[in-house]
Order: C-alpha cells, then structure tokens, then sequence
C-alpha cells in the first residue's frame, strides 16, 4: 500500500485514521516546508515519531536532563559512548544504568506524542506512506493507538488557545493559596474538582518555579500542565506571578469549556442516526418505477454511514476506556430523545437492512 499526497486534499486526521482502521504496518513521511516528520506504524499503532527539524531542547537528551531524571554529567558521557558506538542515546543510558528503562519509556513517548499532536496544527503540506516490514525496529515504549492521538489531537486544539490567553507566560511562577481538598480514593476527576493530575502539578508548583519547568518536571507535556495550572488557579488553589516587565493581564476565571472535539462527536452521532431515518422514511414513500434509483441512492447512503459509524465506534470507544463512561454530551442527546441509548452503546450496529428482491430494495424491519 502507497499513500501520497497534500494535507490539503487528505488531512492528518484523515491519514492517521485510514492507517489505523487498516491495522498498517509502515512508515508515513509529512512535509511542510523545511520540517520533515516520520511516524512509523506497527499493526495500525503509532511506535514512533521524530521531527528532523526538532529544535535542541527537544531531543531526547535535553528532555531527561530537564525533567530531573539525568544529570549533564552522565548525559556527556552517555552522548561520548554514543559517537563512538552509533547506539540510539536510550540503548546506551539503559545499558549504563544511567536511568530507569520507565522513566525512559515515559520520556520517549512523551516526545512521540507531542510530535504528533503539532501536525494538528499543519495547514499545508505533503504526505507519503508506504507499508514496509519494520525489521529489528524496538519502539521503548507501549505503542499509541492512532483513535487515541484523533481524540486528544482534536480536543488539544479545541482547548489550548483559551488555555493560553488566560496563562501567557512560559516564566510565570506561582503562589499557593490554600491547601488542596484530600483525596478520595478511585474517585473519577470531575469539572470543578482537583484531580491526581492536578495534585501532582500543584506539589511542583513551589514558589519561584517557573511553568515552563513544571512542565518538564512533571513529564506530563505542555498542554496538560498549563491546563491544569489554569484550572488550580480558577479554583483559587493558585495564584500566577506575572514575570517582571509582562503588561498582559490574566483572563477572568471562568468554568473550562466543554471540549469541541466531544461536542463534534456528539453532533455527528445525531447526524448519523438522522442520516438512517431519512433512508427508512424515504425508501418506502418513493414510487415503484423509480424503486431502483432510490435503492441506488439507499445504497450509497448506508455506505457513507457505515464510514462514519466506525470513526464514532473508535473514538468514543477511547473515550469510554480513558474516562469509564461516555460523553455527557450524548447522555444530553438521549435526554432529549433525538437518539436512544441503543445508538450509543458500544458496538453499534445499523438497525435498518435492506433485501433486493424483483421489485427492488425492501427495507426490513429494525434489529432488536
């Protein structure tokens, strides 16, 4: 299989679905003027992204000495044994005990992952993927699923620029203003209440460290830590120290909103059930003589729907496994009987089939 073409005409969401419904195994190039990234495909899942244009802060070595897990001295002599032994720089941390391999792997697929959530923001370019066996590849970390990378790829770029107008500077430090409620135990974060990933950017955001060093430190990317500095703030956990000589003020606090990339889905699920009605109402008004254009049309309709259905069934199926339950913005739709709870159950099914006879498509009744 050989993919090629413009992020114009096939987006990235669109290529990295096609590649992982498929379960392909290969590497994708993507281009877009001087920046070249590679991801490469096992069986479907992403095992590996690299920027060739990535800037020096964003190698790997940089990325470990920020976050506190190596020290400059070790990483020069790592980086010596490399040169001379062309190992990849983890292989030889691992084999030096310089680190632990899940800090590595927690490291690896951090830089992975941030790779890929920046092509979300690509508006042009070129891609190209060709299936090929990737021998003697060890990826050094849990492969990603590419439905997982659409999801947060979309909600990232709902969310992050009202993220980032209510928290502007990269060296704002914070002060603590009250103490974070206790624990309770395998309680489901919930909007308005502090959870583990909350308590953990609050316990490194002593005074005088910046956010762009939470950031490292907390080994949870940039997106996250500044969302959850802007949630502990609006909650009145936190206050932002703008930086000396910063003019720009802090966003007025209000409840985060409801992530697009959920609501999107929502609408698309109503969509789809709305798209099988029309068929079921149609089919049977139309006339005899024109039985085998409209079950032309029927045909092409429940293709497309079939399409739509398995990118609802994948990411709603993240979603559900991420979070224990479904979006409450579907819970809405069902509220308000535009569709049932059997259309958000997961798997889905087409509860209308149709059977050819001489007189054209007969549309059955719905499966129980």
């Amino acid at each position: 299989m050989a993919l090629s073409g413009t992020l114009k005409d096939f987006g990235i969401a669109d290529i990295l679905q096609l590649i992982g419904h498929q379960t392909k195994t290969g590497k994708l190039v993507l281009k877009n003027g001087a920046e070249e990234v590679d991801v490469l495909f096992v069986e479907g899942n992403v095992v590996f992204a690299t920027d060739n244009s990535r800037p020096k802060e964003s190698l790997l070595g940089n990325m470990l000495l920020r976050a506190e897990i190596l020290s400059e001295e070790r990483l020069e002599e790592a980086l010596v044994v490399q040169r001379r032994s062309l190992k990849r720089l983890g292989d030889v941390l691992l084999e030096h005990n310089y680190l632990a391999a899940d800090d590595l792997a927690q490291i690896m697929r951090l830089q992975t992952t941030e790779t890929l959530y920046k092509l979300f923001s690509w508006k042009s370019g070129t891609y190209e993927f060709e299936q090929e066996e990737l021998e003697g590849f060890k990826s050094g970390f849990e492969p990603v699923r590419a439905e997982s990378v659409l999801l947060e790829g979309f909600r990232r770029m709902d969310e992050w620029p009202a993220v980032r107008k209510k928290l502007p500077w990269p060296d704002a430090t914070f002060t603590k203003q009250k103490d974070l409620p206790d624990a309770v135990p395998d309680a489901r974060e919930r909007d308005g209440e502090p959870g583990e990933r909350h308590r953990k950017i609050y316990r490194l955001a002593v005074e005088g460290r910046p956010a762009s060093n939470i950031a490292d430190v907390s080994r949870a990317g940039e997106f996250e830590t500044w969302k959850a500095l802007v949630e502990l703030c609006d909650w009145g956990y936190l206050e932002a120290v703008r930086p000396a000589g910063k003019t720009e003020a802090i966003a007025a606090a209000r409840k985060p909103a409801r992530s697009g990339a959920l609501v999107r889905l929502a609408v698309a699920t109503a969509a789809f059930c709305a798209t099988i009605l029309l068929v079921h109402l149609a089919i049977p008004a139309l006339g005899a003589a024109r039985g085998e254009q409209s079950a032309g049309r029927g045909a092409v309709l429940r293709l497309l729907a079939q399409d739509q259905i398995l990118r609802l069934e994948s990411a709603l199926e993240v979603y559900r496994v991420e979070h224990g339950e479904y979006p409450a913005s579907l819970a809405a739709l069902v509220d308000g009987q535009l569709v049932t709870g059997q259309d958000v159950s997961y798997p889905f099914r087409d509860p209308y089939q149709y059977r050819r006879t001489p007189q054209g498509f007969v549309l059955l009744p719905p499966l129980d």
